[in-house]
């Protein structure tokens, strides 16, 4: 079945809000207009209230309460808010359960949220994938976006089989999705970015997630699939699933990461979980 037929076959799928997605175009490109930003966060009620709300929170300890939106986006900054729009336009659904994959509630939230900063400290950590790290931020935290639709797809029946391709027939999570369902969580997810309108950069982010293109030159996808190992590597590891995944080490290779360069990563997962624990908190 295509990826198409997937989405149209899943009931209740998330779809971000015109403001988010506008927000996050603006955020995303070269040209950051803070009056558009403003604008458009004066617009959308709830995303004003989280921006305030985390604004006058403990995180940023100020001396006397900011009350306008303008104000906010100058203390927080622009990343902060990028952070803040992403997870209230997806905190929602990847927070939820996917019994497709025995994933509990909150555990691919998590997931994804140690992803997001990983992507970050990746992309500011090596040179050959330049990408604004709200961007790589981005496109971490929604990697796993197709899996919503893949644990619809998976009944009883097909869970059985991936499994059994997996542990017996050496098949990676995504080549047993494909073989089972038709399709695999990668392409859903970049399909169901393409429906929303997102930024084309995430969309060859969330495609490619497992299997980075190296040449003729190394994109975002390389660095999210670094992240999204990591974050697997660290304790964030949602599913039987995660253990079919399997990290291309010409990836690591060519984007200048050496054995030292992933255990500081790996050390920084573990520290991180605190800043995810805490943006879980900040969310819910």
């Amino acid at each position: 079945m295509k990826a198409e037929e997937l989405i149209a076959k899943t009931p209740n799928l998330p779809v971000p809000s015109r403001s988010a997605t506008q927000l996050l175009q603006l955020l995303a490109g070269d040209d950051r207009d803070n009056e558009a930003v403003i604008a458009i966060l004066k617009r959308d009620g709830v995303l004003s209230t989280k921006v305030l709300a985390l604004c006058n929170s403990a995180s940023f300890e100020l001396a006397a309460p900011v009350s306008s939106i303008s104000q906010a986006i100058m203390y927080m900054g622009y990343e902060e808010v990028h952070r803040l729009v992403m997870a209230v336009a997806f905190g929602g659904a990847l927070g939820s359960s996917l019994p497709g994959y025995f994933i509990d509630d909150g555990a691919l939230w998590r997931h994804s949220l140690l992803a997001a900063m990983l992507a970050q400290t990746v992309v500011r950590t090596v040179s050959s994938v330049p990408t604004d790290p709200s961007v790589a931020y981005t496109a971490g935290l929604i990697h796993d976006i197709g899996k919503l639709v893949i644990s619809h797809a998976l009944d009883a029946e097909k869970q059985h089989l991936v499994r059994d391709l997996v542990e017996r027939g050496n098949r990676s999570l995504l080549e047993a999705e494909h073989e089972v369902i038709g399709a695999d969580h990668a392409e859903v997810g970049a399909c169901l970015l393409r429906k929303w309108n997102l930024p084309e950069v995430l969309v060859e982010a969330v495609a490619n997630h497992h299997r980075p293109p190296v040449s003729p030159r190394l994109a975002l996808s390389s660095v999210i699939h670094v992240a999204d190992m990591i974050a697997h590597e660290g304790g964030a590891s949602p599913g039987w699933g995660s253990y079919a995944l399997r990290t291309d080490e010409s990836v690591v290779e060519a984007m200048g990461l050496t054995a030292d360069h992933v255990e500081v990563l790996i050390i920084t997962a573990y520290d991180a979980m605190l800043q995810v624990d805490e943006a879980l908190a900040m969310t819910h």
